[in-house]
């Protein structure tokens, strides 16, 4: 099997760009390949945002974009594709663990290629990341990492999907998957002031979430924690609702959304090299096939005032 060969960096004169709308990356683990691709057009054309928010694989993908580290995420990519220990079925039954987190948020992520924190920090762009309360069933959001393991941890929390990973403690919290609370997170970019969004997404346009086959498992495995059953049920609710708002948003121009062009083929765990591979590059082309579009888009935001600033919790 080859290795996955992803496009190289451009180097060019051209001057980075900051627009007033802010931008939004959808999870869904592997799916992520697509979205890498997105950003790495993102990178090759100079074009940053003031906010980022995301939960799940975001979290991972988005912290190389906002650091600029453009090489990362397919380096990460091409690595978990190849490990043979990042997904187990036996390491599932027996540690309730199928991802092998250590080795993706430790080994590969942190010694293999570590984020580069410090030009992490001084980005000025901020970086959202949603997680899940498992106690409460409410989101949590955090946008302030003083030291790299607070980022580390909130991006482990944030990729720790109930059932397949533990939670994670982190100030007196246990935290999973952000995506689990608030899959599509637009509203904390909302109530920062934004009025006008990039949304990326990993799921087509007519795909519409079905609800869980899986409740009678929840019950059984979170008997002692009601309120992530709730969340558990009903998540294909708060998907499909905010799929509606961010449509609705769409046709009044405050949003523009980049997302694959049919169903994929590639799943959540996929570790097929060919099939994350085609993925980058349809989002690396459906981002260069609307360029000028989002240009125009993001030029017209320049003109919208923005609202007090908020902040998350830390």
């Amino acid at each position: 099997m080859t290795d996955i060969i992803f496009l190289t960096s451009e180097k060019g004169s051209v001057e980075t760009l900051e627009y007033e709308a802010s931008l939004m990356l959808e999870g869904g683990g592997m799916r992520c390949a697509f979205t890498v691709g997105v950003l790495d057009f993102f990178l090759d054309q100079k074009i940053e945002f003031p906010a980022v928010a995301t939960a799940s694989a975001g979290a991972l993908i988005g912290s190389s974009y906002i650091a600029r580290q453009r090489d990362r995420n397919t380096n990460l990519l091409a690595a978990i594709t190849k490990s043979r220990g990042t997904i187990s079925i036996r390491r599932l039954l027996q540690k309730k663990e199928l991802f092998s987190m250590d080795l993706i948020f430790d080994k590969l992520s942190n010694q293999a290629f570590p984020l580069e924190f410090q030009a992490f920090s001084q980005s000025e762009s901020k970086f959202i990341i949603g997680t899940t309360d498992i106690n409460t069933g409410k989101p949590e959001f955090y946008d302030q990492f003083n030291r790299q393991m607070d980022l580390s941890t909130v991006i482990r929390a944030s990729c720790s999907l109930p059932v397949l990973a533990p939670s994670i403690d982190y100030k007196g919290k246990q935290l999973i998957d952000g995506g689990v609370a608030d899959p599509i997170p637009i509203t904390p970019l909302i109530e920062q002031g934004f009025k006008r969004h990039v949304i990326v997404l990993t799921r087509n346009k007519d795909y519409v979430k079905q609800p869980t086959k899986l409740n009678w498992f929840y019950k059984h495995m979170f008997k002692d924690k009601p309120n992530l059953i709730k969340l558990l049920r009903d998540r294909h609710l708060r998907y499909n609702e905010t799929m509606e708002k961010i449509r609705t948003m769409e046709a009044r121009n405050e949003v523009f959304v980049i997302q694959p062009e049919k169903p994929l083929e590639a799943s959540r765990i996929e570790k097929s090299q060919q099939k994350l591979e085609a993925l980058y590059y349809q989002g690396y082309q459906v981002a260069q096939e609307k360029h000028q579009a989002l240009l125009d888009f993001l030029q017209s935001a320049q003109n919208q005032p923005m609202l007090a600033e908020g902040n998350m919790t830390s």
